[in-house]
Parts: C-alpha cells; structure tokens; sequence
C-alpha cells in the first residue's frame, strides 16, 4: 500500500528556510516526496513549503529558486517596495484612517512582502494552482480579532470562528500573512466573504499575523482525531514528518529589567505551548494513531541522536542562527541545510525503517 504522508515546516525565519530545505533534500533522494498528500507550513517554513507546492516541478529546479532567495534575502528588495513615493503615500494616508473610531489600517508594509512573493513565480499564483497532483496545502496565518487560525490552502481556506474563504487567494497574500512576524510587519489587513456552515454568507475584515503565534510547528491540522465538524482540514495519514527549526532549551540570564522579563516570559510560555504539541504527536506515534513518525529537530541535542553520525554538523553551529528574512551567507546556509539532510536520513533508518527502501 502506498503511504500517505503529512509534511509540517515549523516557523522561524530563513533559518526555517534553510533547514527545511536540507530536509526535503534528503526526502528526495530517499524518494519519498511523491507520498506526501498534505504539506503545512507556518512564517519561514510557509515560504518554503509554498515555494515547493506552487513552484517548479523539477526537484533541482526548486532547489535553486530556493537557494537564489535565502542567498539573496528578502530586506532589500522589501525596504525598496515600502520606500516607493507610492507605496509612502498608501501607508500614511492609512495609518491617518486608522486613527478615526472603528477604522484599520489597508496598506503597511506587509503588503510590500505581499507584492515581493507576487513577483516571483510561485507566489503569483493562487492557492489552488499547485504543481504537484494530489498534494493538499496549508498556509497558516493568526487572526488578531478572534485569536483563531486563519488556514489558507488549496482545497480550504478557512477560519473557524467565520466560516469558509469563498474567493479566490493569492499564495504571496497567503505567505506574507503567515510570515508577518510581529515585531516586523504590521498585521495584515484582509476583507473576505466567508460561508458559515448553515450557507450562509458573510463579509469579514480579519486583522492576520504569524502563524507561529497560534502554532509554530505547522503540526496541529495534521494531527489524527480531528473532526470535520470543526475544521475543514482533516486528513487520513499514515506518517507525519515535523521540520522543527527551534532552536532547543538554553541557560537563560535572568533579566532585569521589565521589557527583559516581558520578553521570557512570552519565550516561556511559547515553548510550552510547543512543548505541548510536541508530546501530542509523539503519543500518537506511541499509541500507534499513526504509522509513523519523525521530528526533525534542528535544535535537538547531539548526544540524544540515536545512532552518532560522523560528520554531523553541531547544533551548536546553527541554533544561534537569526529568525529574519536577510541574506543568508553561503557558510551558514549549507551548515543549516546539511543539519537538515543528516538529522532526516538519520532518523528515519531508525524510526521508519519501512520507509527507508
């Protein structure tokens, strides 16, 4: 029988990016990517999952797209869109809006990463013109306004606290709503007409940031046991494979200062939250809901690999990676990606030997 495979890209930047990529490398070589049915995707682990749905069918054509951006980055090219005399223009006269009672802002900064990712191939496409026959997609945004998921894909776009997307969706306005980090981008502003359950129809403004703010890992739409009476995407699969580009626990300095403590605190109760999804996944692997299943962790301690590996890049020469869409230097992008390629083949002699061919 031929697997059916869950594919999740955590959050975390072009480091996110980067690791990923080194994943899908050894994926590929193990030919294993043509059993992926479902692939989800959450701020830099969005972007690379988009660029391989909607991009290039060729596997080495992807890679190089892949490899011209990360070395590339994105800031330049973003501060040239949002410097325009037209671009100034929309984002004062919306700011100016915004302060009047009840109004938003519909033009900031985000929407030059939206026009960024709509100038290239993949991103000029809408949610439904993937490349690949019979993938499902998921590109996960949070709405500010009801704390909800907004999950944008080529089969459903959906919040659940609205209803179903009804028009059509661009995959760059997808992405950068996934990937608009907040201390970056302003939340990105979005009119849509829903459909309720019952038929009925409804226009809604939804005010979108991260993804990672509501799921770092890109896991919890693939997660056995959910129901269809909550969410359009649920999905039969017999394996999922988490790409996780956390960096791993470290010794924290206490800080001293309110704006410091702040900042932990939030740092706290994230890891929490994705420490939570983290054992919800691997008790389904135990309890055998699933066939298989692999997280790949680039923060995953060396020692706790559980077959040493000889040439392994160190965690310790990548966790430290930043969380940004610069260029990458070609040094940090093939430690990075080669971590990825290691950690994957690796672990799945060991975990889904089935799968190893």
């Amino acid at each position: 029988m031929t697997p059916k495979m869950g594919l999740a890209f955590s959050g975390g930047g072009f480091r996110a990016t980067a690791f990923g990529l080194g994943c899908l490398r050894a994926l590929h070589d193990r030919d294993l990517l043509r059993h992926v049915s479902v692939v989800s995707g959450v701020s830099g682990g969005s972007l690379l999952a988009a660029m391989w749905a909607y991009g290039p069918e060729r596997f080495d054509e992807f890679d190089d797209t892949v490899v011209t951006l990360l070395r590339k980055g994105l800031h330049s090219e973003l501060i040239r869109r949002a410097c325009t005399p037209h671009a100034l223009w929309q984002t004062t006269a919306s700011s100016l809006r915004a302060l009047g009672p009840g109004q938003q802002r519909s033009y900031s900064r985000t929407d030059a990463l939206v026009e960024t990712f709509a100038s290239r191939e993949f991103g000029a496409k809408h949610l439904t013109d993937t490349t690949h026959a019979g993938l499902a997609t998921i590109i996960s945004a949070t709405d500010m306004t009801t704390g909800n998921a907004v999950r944008f894909g080529n089969t459903h776009s959906a919040c659940s606290a609205h209803g179903q997307i009804t028009e059509e969706v661009s995959v760059a306005e997808a992405v950068a709503a996934s990937a608009a980090f907040p201390l970056l981008f302003p939340a990105l502003h979005r009119r849509y007409s829903f459909q309720r359950r019952d038929g009925s129809r409804h226009n809604r403004t939804v005010v979108m940031t991260d993804g990672g703010v509501y799921d770092n890992l890109g896991l919890a739409p693939l997660l056995p046991g959910r129901s269809t009476r909550h969410s359009p995407h649920v999905y039969d699969l017999d394996y999922i494979i988490a790409v996780d580009a956390g960096r791993g626990r470290a010794e924290r300095t206490t800080a001293r200062f309110i704006a410091g403590r702040l900042s932990q605190s939030f740092d706290i109760a994230h890891t929490k939250s994705q420490d939570a999804t983290r054992s919800r996944i691997h008790a389904a692997g135990t309890n055998a809901e699933i066939g298989g299943f692999l997280h790949v962790y680039l923060g995953m301690s060396d020692e706790r690999l559980p077959t040493p590996i000889a040439d392994l890049i160190p965690r310790t020469q990548v966790d430290t990676y930043p969380t940004n869409f610069s260029a990458m230097a070609e040094t940090d992008l093939a430690a990075i990606a080669v971590r990825g390629e290691q950690l994957v083949r690796s672990l799945v002699n060991t975990y889904t030997p089935d799968l190893s061919g």
